[in-house]
Parts: structure tokens; sequence; C-alpha cells
């Protein structure tokens, strides 16, 4: 498992409301591996450290953590007090959507999509020249009010791979959209049926494994591999 985790929260819609708090982390099968769960009564800075200190239970606080959510102060003051050592990292998705809310410019997504994945600083600089020439307020929100280093994969002062977004803790809250509606136990019983299912699911595919592979990273490696042949490095 990579030392990325996201983390999100979902509101109930039952008789007694309350917010379903979520981290999930990829196996290395490059699917949602869900790690924790947590009734609360809203998404405070209180409900936030009470669950990131029961997360902290099974998960080490080390700089080779990161922690990926959206950019509630609640959230980031939370990581700041108990995982004082780990780093915390914005949610690109939510970043564009504050984008397009805020200054009405969905046509400079795709380039600001491409400075969110760029490997190397030269082409982040690149991408983001083509945002400050059209929309220079688009610009100052990203590098001052944001930070390049909360948004960008080579701004990150940590390794967030290609988790760049909360996606695998949002597949979690659709998967229980029909479920929010029900008492907590009841939403607690479908949550174990379902991630019970999944472990065994994933345990016949392991099993019938025949080489250390998963299967999706077999199937980007060979591509690349017979891309590569005939090339030599030293």
């Amino acid at each position: 498992m990579r030392k990325v985790v996201g983390i999100d929260g979902t509101f109930l819609k039952g008789q007694y409301r309350g917010v379903l708090l979520v981290a999930a982390a990829q196996d290395g099968n490059g699917q949602c591996y869900p790690l924790a769960w947590g009734i609360v009564d809203s998404k405070n800075e209180d409900a936030w450290t009470w669950f990131l200190t029961q997360l902290k239970e099974i998960i080490c606080d080390t700089d080779e953590l990161a922690l990926i959510s959206d950019r509630a102060p609640s959230i980031k003051k939370a990581i700041s007090t108990v995982f004082e050592k780990a780093h915390h990292g914005a949610c690109a998705w939510h970043v564009a959507q504050n984008i397009k809310n805020k200054f009405k410019c969905a046509d400079i997504m795709g380039s600001y999509w491409s400075a969110v994945n760029a490997y190397r600083c030269e082409d982040f600089a690149g991408y983001m020249i083509e945002i400050s020439n059209r929309y220079p307020r688009v610009a100052e929100y990203l590098e001052n009010e944001v930070g390049f280093e909360k948004w960008s994969r080579c701004h990150y002062p940590g390794l967030r791979y290609n988790i760049m977004t909360t996606n695998m803790v949002e597949s979690l809250n659709s998967m229980l959209v029909n479920a929010r509606d029900f008492p907590y136990v009841a939403l607690l019983d479908v949550i174990q049926e379902k991630i019970s299912k999944w472990w065994n699911d994933r345990r016949i595919v392991a099993m019938a494994l025949t080489t250390p592979l998963t299967p999706s990273r077999k199937s980007q490696l060979r591509p690349r591999f017979a891309q590569s042949n005939g090339r030599h490095t030293s």
C-alpha cells in the first residue's frame, strides 16, 4: 500500500443525521483500500481530530505519509495537530471546482490538469504561464491562496504518485449513497458486508496470480516493456 491516504466525510440522511468520515488508500492493484470509518456529529475540528487520532493507531506519523483532502480549515487544523510529520495535500478536483465556481473559467481546465500532473517543474512553469496569460487571477489564486505545493505533483514536498484527488474516498461515498438513509447500525452492517465481499473477491484473484505483479500493474508494464525493446540503460 502506498503511503497516500485520502480522507473525506459525507452527510448521513437518516433520522439522527450526522457525518460518516472515511479514510482510504490504494492497494497494490490500484484499487480502493478502506482504512477507517467513523460517525460524528459534524465536520468540525473536534470531529476530525478524534477521527485522525483513531487513524493514527494503525498508521504511523512519518514524513513519508501524504494525507489528501479538500481544503476545509477544520481538516487542515486537525491534521497539523495529529499528524505533525505527514504532508497535507489538497484534492486537485476540489481545487478545480473552486476555480470554475469562483472565476468562471472552465476553458482553462486543460492547462490546469496538465500543471497538476506535470512531473518536471519546467513543464509545470509552462502550463502556469498559459494560465497566467489568460486568467491572471487564477494563477495568483493557485500560487498564493492554495499554494503550488498543495495541488501539483512536482512541487509536493512528499510523494503522491498518481493520487492527485480523493476519488478513492469519493467512490466509497458513492457506494453508500442509499445506505446513508439507514440507521447507524444498519449502515455499519452494509459497510461490513460490502468490504467483506471485496476482500474475498480480491483474495481469490491474488491466489490465482502466477507472478509478483498485480493484474493492473502487469497490464501497465507490458506495453511499456514492449516499447522499450532494444533500449539499454546504464
